[in-house]
Parts: structure tokens; sequence; C-alpha cells
């Protein structure tokens, strides 16, 4: 039997997204219990509220600065293996707490160890994810996508019963180990057989015949003692083989078979009175390919074959001016986005919301999220929008409902623009591996990983943004008009992306990439 063939939106490729949600579930679902163990290190070791802080923003910052370094680790050594070694290094980190003694020891471990750990774990895995789909490229993104969502909803409570009745010390334990499940999803995370790496050497037994079929070279060995074979020309003849098998493989659907009486063009044989059927030779009469299997193999294009130069992936990236258009649009979503997490409760009760009703927002903002990561993949699958038409229109809408926010008071209509400013957070969401996959082909791993520092150096800015607006002016109105409008006029630049690509190609960086429409 022939071996297996891995395609394209396959059983396969629904079983990666599956293993990037587990992934995300996982990582994402700690960060949102961070509230819990913020507590629970006051309450143990004593400490303030800023060393109690201390080890989630160290987390977060490693998290995003390391982004280059686990995008150039993933470029040399593939994703697969940094998301590997990054499931080990989260899980010790999260371990070892459990004998640290003090509060900076845990600032170290947990926002050091295991910061760099989740960066390494969860910033290549999506871009397997999207390796594996043509047609469902999208939806299988929002799939992985949804772990975050539901890991938020999931491990806090998990958490909640781990500290009530292990405490601090045995719920990192117990928070270790089960991170330590990100090892088996990470396994199933291998690159697709189509996307190589860039390589100079060409494998002299191996013809390709349009990119679709390889026919493997056997040695053969005979015993005759009336035969030479001193003069046997195996090139032409495999030329010759090569393109019989193309011709019939329009006529025979399962089998091209090659007739072991044609002759062979060699002098040697001209006189011979032996018919080549009574050659001594170990090989069947008829070769079998199937073609209609490996029809549905997408050839190994030039721009999806990945760099393993990291000089070259940099000097890739560096000069190519859709590298700076993606990072800057994704570091305006993310200055829209951090402040919600942070100030939305406090917002609606500067509007005279009691804090508990305040609460409701963030449960209509995280299922409003969840819905938008599930629910919009086919718009692009299906082409009824391009890429870049689909994020420039969700990034303008999402700057526009945060311009929102301040104008309306009334519970109701709040709650709707929240409920939809999540379902365009979570749709955006989806489009980050797909418009490094779209725009920056072979250096998928680098590019995410630099696209992961820019944002997180952005998302620096907003503590000094809210303390800015909130404490010295007032209200947080000012904040959300400034911060809702960059992004309006951000999203509006993706109407320029046409040129970007036509200075790409005058600057000679790499192959034109057209866009999915």
């Amino acid at each position: 039997m022939g071996k297996t063939v891995d395609v394209p939106d396959s059983a396969r490729s629904w079983a990666v997204a599956i293993a990037g949600c587990l992934i995300n579930s996982l990582m994402s679902g700690f960060t949102r219990s961070a509230g819990l163990i913020y507590v629970a290190l006051i309450d143990t070791f004593g400490a303030s509220r800023f060393q109690a802080n201390l080890p989630f923003s160290a987390r977060d910052i490693v998290k995003h600065l390391g982004g280059p370094i686990v995008g150039a680790l993933g470029q040399k050594f593939g994703p697969r293996n940094v998301t590997l070694a990054g499931g080990v290094l989260s899980s010790v980190g999260l371990l070892l707490c459990a004998f640290a003694p003090n509060i900076m020891w845990i600032t170290l471990l947990c926002g050091g160890m295991h910061g760099f750990g989740v960066s390494m774990a969860s910033t290549l895995g999506l871009i397997m994810v999207t390796q594996w789909f043509m047609k469902h490229k999208a939806t299988g993104t929002g799939l992985a996508f949804s772990g975050s969502s539901f890991g938020s909803l999931i491990l806090p409570f998990f958490i909640e019963k781990m500290l009530e009745n292990f405490g601090l010390f045995g719920c990192f334990l117990l928070t270790g180990g089960l991170i330590l499940n990100v090892l088996p999803a990470a396994l199933l995370m291998k690159e697709p057989s189509w996307m190589h790496k860039k390589t100079s050497k060409k494998t002299v037994s191996e013809v390709k015949i349009k990119s679709l079929v390889t026919v493997k070279v056997l040695k053969e060995s005979h015993e005759s003692n009336n035969t030479s074979r001193n003069g046997l020309d195996a090139g032409s003849e495999l030329n010759d083989f090569a393109r019989n098998l193309n011709n019939k493989s329009e006529n025979q659907q399962n089998d091209c078979i090659l007739d072991a009486s044609v002759g062979l063009s060699n002098p040697s044989f001209i006189n011979s009175t032996n018919d080549i059927r009574d050659a001594n030779i170990n090989q069947t009469e008829e070769i079998k390919c199937s073609v209609e299997n490996v029809s549905t193999i997408p050839p190994p294009e030039e721009d999806m074959q990945q760099e393993t130069s990291i000089f070259k992936a940099v000097l890739t990236i560096s000069c190519d001016p859709m590298f700076y258009m993606v990072s800057i649009s994704l570091s305006t979503f993310a200055v829209v986005l951090d402040p919600v997490f942070i100030v939305l409760v406090d917002f609606m009760m500067d509007k005279g919301l009691t804090e508990e009703i305040s609460k409701y927002f963030i449960i209509a903002f995280s299922i409003g999220d969840l819905f938008g990561r599930l629910s919009f993949g086919w718009i692009t699958d299906r082409k009824l929008m391009s890429v870049k038409t689909f994020m420039m229109a969700m990034q303008i809408s999402h700057g526009a409902c945060f311009l929102l926010l301040p104008v309306f008071y009334d519970f109701y209509i709040l709650m709707v623009i929240v409920t939809l400013f999540g379902v365009i957070t979570g749709a955006s969401m989806v489009m980050i591996p797909i418009l490094v996959q779209t725009y920056l082909p072979s250096v998928q791993s680098l590019a995410i990983g630099c696209i992961a520092f820019v944002t997180g150096s952005s998302i620096l800015m907003v503590p000094s943004l809210i303390g800015y607006f909130r404490d010295e002016i007032g209200s947080y109105d000012g904040m959300i008009y400034v911060v809702g409008g960059v992004a309006v006029i951000i999203g509006s630049l993706w109407v320029f992306e046409p040129l970007f690509l036509k200075l790409r190609k005058s600057l000679n960086v790499g192959k034109e990439v057209t866009p999915v429409s």
C-alpha cells in the first residue's frame, strides 16, 4: 500500500486546528486567571499590590518582547520544535514556583521562565494552523483562536478550586502539570509536506512531473552473461518514462503503466537476441503510481518555502513595506483592545452604573469575542471579501465602536456596543496569522515573532494613557477618542495596499504576493 499523503483541508488539518485550540486554552486560560493568583500572592507572602503584580507584568513583557527570538528559532528549527520546547519551559517555570521562597523568585520563574515558554508555545502555533488550510483557512484559524475564549471560561474555575483545596503552592504544581498537555497537542502540529525549507541541494533520484508526481529511481541488479548494460542511458529513459506517464494520466484514472517491452535506446541492444523480458532484472514489469491521489498535493511554490537563513529572513522583513503595514495595523488594534480589559468596569461605573452591573459588560464582551472567532471565517474562505478588504472593514469598525462608548449612557445600548465590539475583536484576531501568511509567506515564523514584539512595545504606552486621561484630566473619554480615532485612520490605510505591493516589487524583495481574494 502507498504512503498516505497529507492534503490541505483534510481531517488532519482539523486535528491540527483542534490542537491549536487546546494550546491556546491552556496558555490564555492561565493569563485570564491572573486575578485569582494575584490575591493568593498577597495573602500568602503579605506582598504589596505592586509586588504581587510584578510576576504578571514581567510575564506579559517577556512574552511580547521575546517574539523576535522565538521567531528566529522557529525560522531555523521549525515551529513544532519551538512549540514543544515552549510547552516544557512554561510548565517547568510554574512547577518551580511551588518551591519559591519569596515573591521575587516567583517573578523570575513565573514572569521570566514561564513567560518566555508561553511566547514559544503560543506565538508560532497559529502559523502552522494556517499552513494546513487552503479553502477553510479563516475557519480553521478561528477554531484555533477560540481556545483562548474557552480557556478563559474554564481554567479560572479549576484554578479557583485548586487554590481553595491545595493552596498557592499546590496550585502552581497542578497548573504546571496541566500545562504539560501542550506537548501531545504540539506533536500533532507538524508542518505540512508542501511547506519546504529553502535549499540549494537537488536530489538526482527524483524527477518531478508538473510538480505533482515524483518518480523515484531504484537501483537495479541483474545477472546476464550475454547482455551488456554499460551504455544504458538511464537519464534519457527516465525522461521518456516521465513524458509517457504524464500523457497516460489523462486517460487512466488510477494507474500509470510503463510497458517493459518498450525498446531501449542503446546500440548495445541492436544486435542482441535476448528479449528484455528475459533479462534477470529485480523489478516488476509495471511501474504504478496513483495520479488521482497525488494530484491533490499543492505544488511547492517558491513563495511558500521557508527561509532558513536568519540573516536573509531579517533582511526580507526589514525591507518589506507590508511588514510595517501589518505591524502598525495590529499594534493599533492591540492599543485599542488592551484598555478594555483594564478599565471597562471602571469606565461603566463612571457613567453611573454599579460595579455589579458593570461586570456584565465583561461577560458580554467575552461572548461576542468567542462568536466572532468562530463565525466569520467563511467570509474570506468563500472569497466574499479579500483579506485586505476584510481587515480594513474590521479595523475601521473596531475604532468606530470604541468611539461610540463615551456617547451613550443607556445600559442596553452600551451592552449592544460592547457585544459588537467583542464580535469585531474576535473576527479580527483570526486574521493575524492569515495576514502573515498572505504577505510574508517565506518568513512566517520570524515575521509573527517581530510583530508580537512591536505589539508588546505599543501596549507599554497604555498605562500612561490611562493615567494621564483618568487621573490628570478626570475622564477616560479623551483616551477613547484619541485611540479610537487613530484606529480608524490606520484601518483606512489598507486602501493603499496595492501601492505597498508595487513598492515591494520595485525594491526586489522576493516575489510579489497576490493577496487572497
